[in-house]
């Protein structure tokens, strides 16, 4: 058998399934319609004399009625099922918005708890930063606009007011930083000034005499004190109260053995009354280092020291200058 034979073969016996499955269909069909024809009697016979009444319905009306019903009861469980999804959305929805209304209430909390430490640190150091250098034109905080939001107010904040108070917040403790820098730079200056200026007592004593108008105990008349007279053991050390350069030393019967100290920024100090030196000229001394030991001269009787503090050609009253506690 050749292939042409074959495939005719191939199609007459498709073509006699397809004809013998379209011929029982038809008669399926054909049954279906008519079954769907014949009709069913339903009577209604009441209790009393009353005309019985008749109902004439065919099975295809009561096929079309029960597939009604059955779709309309899938519909129904259709929506049914939805409808409780979308509840258990919602509820899942309403679990999560309470959620955020708790957090949000945190969340505001902690913002206004950061608010106060930034207000609390952005004015001690504006006013330490005032004190310092009398120039509050950069102490200024805000960003503008605060006033208008209600940002002044811990409670009730205007909706949105967080992200400007945030915004706020973050351009004070800006501003801070650059203070709180200025300040470190300008107590480092200060620092080496106040290591350069003499503050310490230069020996363990009290005060005799004090800086200006006293009377003198040799010639009984009222003189001028440019120092300071000190109090103390004979040979007791006399210590520079700051670090400098011995640019002098001498001797004189008014003053005994003296040294003249001279140090950063203008300041001079002058030892007198000593009894002994214990440096030399031009030498480099440390703060606390000894200069000698206490002694006496003519126009002080007493084992003393005298202490003086020049700035330029100007003595000034040391005792501003002393520890008001010796070590």
């Amino acid at each position: 058998m050749n292939l042409k034979s074959y495939l005719a073969l191939l199609y007459y016996r498709l073509r006699y399934k397809y004809q013998d499955l379209k011929l029982k269909l038809d008669i399926k069909i054909a049954n279906w319609n008519k079954k769907g024809k014949e009709r069913l009697t339903v009577m209604v016979i009441p209790h009393s004399e009353q005309k019985t009444i008749n109902f004439h319905i065919s099975y295809r009306a009561i096929t079309i009625f029960i597939g009604t019903i059955l779709v309309l009861l899938l519909i129904s469980s259709v929506n049914v099922l939805s409808h409780s999804g979308s509840i258990h959305q919602l509820t899942e929805l309403n679990l999560s918005n309470q959620d955020f209304i708790r957090q949000s209430a945190k969340m505001k909390e902690e913002i206004n708890g950061l608010h106060e430490h930034v207000e609390y640190y952005h004015n001690h150091v504006g006013a330490l930063y005032g004190r310092l250098t009398g120039d509050n034109s950069k102490v200024a905080k805000g960003i503008g606009g605060a006033e208008k939001l209600g940002l002044n107010s811990d409670k009730n904040l205007a909706p949105g007011a967080e992200v400007f108070r945030l915004k706020e917040d973050v351009h004070n403790l800006k501003v801070a930083n650059e203070l709180t820098q200025e300040i470190i730079s300008i107590l480092k200056k200060r620092k080496n000034l106040i290591r350069q200026t003499p503050s310490i007592w230069p020996v363990k004593g009290y005060v005799l005499y004090p800086y200006g108008e006293y009377l003198n105990p040799v010639t009984a008349r009222r003189d001028f004190n440019n120092g300071l007279d000190i109090g103390a053991f004979a040979g007791s050390e006399v210590v520079a109260t700051a670090p400098g350069t011995v640019y002098e030393i001498g001797y004189t019967r008014n003053t005994g053995y003296f040294v003249k100290v001279a140090h950063k920024f203008g300041w001079k100090t002058i030892y007198s009354n000593l009894d002994r030196v214990k440096v030399k000229a031009n030498q480099q001394i440390s703060k606390n280092e000894v200069l000698g030991f206490v002694g006496k001269s003519e126009n002080s009787p007493q084992y003393s020291l005298h202490y003086e503090i020049h700035v330029g050609t100007r003595a000034i009253d040391p005792f501003a200058f002393l520890n008001q506690i010796q070590d």
